[in-house]
């Protein structure tokens, strides 16, 4: 399952996945961050949330790296990443290299409210 927002200012974009979640489901996610980012500006910062994850199929991946270029086609400026256990990571961290590079901020946390005070400073 997702949850995916953006804030009144269109300036953060958070995406929440919990539970057992597959490819179609990922699909969709895309889908939603599409219609989201529709006539967004420039500088955009997002958080990703895998607290509630127990699961993601491996079959994810190129929907996440899809995701991950369409970030960057609308020059997202940072990440914000809630990873409470590192098993939890789902491969994150190596896809980044090679979907964000070095222009995008990525910053790691153990917990959704560390992160989201990090996200208003």
């Amino acid at each position: 399952m997702f949850q995916t927002d953006l804030d009144q200012s269109g300036r953060w974009l958070s995406i929440h996945y919990s539970g057992h979640v597959d490819a179609a489901q990922v699909d969709a996610c895309l889908e939603r961050v599409r219609q989201l980012l529709d006539g967004v500006q420039p500088g955009l910062r997002v958080l990703t949330d895998l607290t509630g994850l127990e699961l993601m199929d491996a079959s994810c991946a190129a929907g996440v790296g899809m995701i991950m270029d369409l970030l960057v086609e609308k020059q997202v400026a940072s990440v914000f990443r809630v990873i409470p256990h590192p098993q939890k990571d789902i491969g994150l961290s190596l896809m980044s290299h090679f979907h964000y590079g070095r222009e995008v901020r990525i910053v790691t946390y153990e917990n959704l409210a560390e992160a989201l005070q990090n996200l208003t400073t």
